[in-house]
């Protein structure tokens, strides 16, 4: 089985496969492989054969390994997570360690615990070459898993989920009404947290949160609505960001103009630039007071909005691949929507079963009713709207 003589297997993969084609490579239940090869192969020969014997199976261990090398990372991840969280809950029961003992007696403004909360957090950071808010952030989540998340700490610690998986889950239960909100938030994400990867896990979390805080969207939009703002932020090569903070129908409403003038300029004859670069540079345009073209803007994104959901009941209302939006935005929309259909959806899973071919138009006493009802503005809310039935 040592016969076979590499010498003439051509340079590149042919090499690689010639390889692992030296019996000497494999144990002795391996060898009833080589039995089809060819007695005297030639390079070319020996080389289909091993691709065909030993590729599938190659693949198959070079892929177990990068997901048992994961596996190890989230085990090691859990283990420094909790380990952070136990040395917060140590300092808080026992202060001493870091406070001297009677130090409140010598001087009454010494808060002991807040002192030794501090002082660990100080320490762990330099021992981890972390920053203090990050070793803060990382206890709290062990704290939350612990305390309200046990199946997806489960999960967690067996290596199943990653760290950015639990840091989206922790952040979106952050919140919550009650005990009962915080189990429901468990249970529906543990069921499906190792079939998403985080990002969109991330969202399906949010989503859900809103769901269970429904009642209360509005008022922390307003509060949250108060800290608008732009931001810059320097960049490389003489580049910058200009980050806008802002509601999530106005963003979404300027996306979907940028976007949509954009696609009509790539369609003009010696346009070479990229979708992104001619967004970018009408973002630049318009932020800048340079109107040429508005007007073909406008006429552009006529027909283009953005879709909202809202369920049956009125709770609950989604701006589609943005997230949920509170409920003075749902009825703006609707009441501004040129007309809305209805959708059937899997009450179980978020699936779309069936779309109503129906349009609907607001009647005028259903757009002064929700005016009226939700103090609405004359502002347009510009979106296509759909009424579903079911989760979304």
């Amino acid at each position: 089985m040592n016969d076979v003589e590499l010498a003439p297997v051509p340079e590149g993969d042919a090499a690689f496969w010639a390889e692992f084609a030296d019996a000497s490579l494999f144990d002795e239940s391996a060898e009833l492989l080589f039995l089809d090869r060819p007695s005297h192969p030639s390079a070319d020969e020996l080389v289909s054969w091993a691709r065909t014997t030993f590729g599938a199976g190659l693949m198959r261990s070079v892929i177990d390994d990068a997901v048992s090398s994961q596996t190890m990372v989230n085990l090691e991840a859990a283990r420094q997570l909790f380990a952070i969280g136990r040395a917060f809950e140590y300092a808080r029961k026992d202060p001493s360690i870091y406070v001297p003992v009677g130090a409140t007696e010598k001087d009454p403004r010494a808060e002991e615990v807040d002192f030794a909360v501090r002082a660990v957090a100080f320490d762990l950071a330099q021992w981890l070459h972390l920053s203090e808010n990050t070793v803060r952030s990382m206890a709290w989540q062990a704290e939350v898993l612990n305390a309200s998340l046990p199946r997806l700490k489960e999960l967690f610690v067996s290596g199943r989920i990653s760290p950015k998986h639990v840091r989206a889950a922790v952040e979106s239960c952050t919140g919550l009404p009650d005990e009962a909100a915080y189990a429901m938030f468990d249970e529906r994400m543990a069921g499906i947290v190792e079939k998403l990867n985080p990002g969109v896990f991330a969202r399906r979390c949010r989503l859900l949160r809103e769901r269970l805080c429904a009642d209360t969207l509005q008022e922390r939009h307003e509060e949250a609505h108060t800290k608008r703002r732009v931001v810059v932020e320097a960049g490389a090569d003489a580049m910058a960001w200009l980050n806008l903070h802002a509601s999530v129908m106005d963003v979404a409403q300027i996306e979907v103009a940028l976007t949509a003038e954009a696609r009509r300029l790539r369609t003009m004859p010696g346009e070479s630039r990229t979708l992104d670069q001619v967004r970018a540079d009408l973002a630049v345009q318009w932020l800048k007071g340079d109107t040429t073209g508005a007007g073909a803007h406008r006429r552009g994104g006529a027909g283009v909005r953005p879709f909202v959901l809202i369920d049956d009941a009125g709770r609950f209302a989604e701006l589609l691949g943005y997230g949920p939006i509170p409920p003075n935005q749902a009825a703006a929309a609707l009441r501004d929507a040129p007309s809305f259909r209805k959708v059937l959806a899997d009450p179980i899973r978020p699936a779309v079963l069936n779309l109503d071919t129906t349009r609907y138009r607001p009647t005028p006493d259903q757009k002064t009713w929700l005016t009226l009802t939700y103090g609405l503005d004359e502002n347009a809310g510009g979106c296509q709207m759909v009424c579903v039935n079911g989760a979304l």
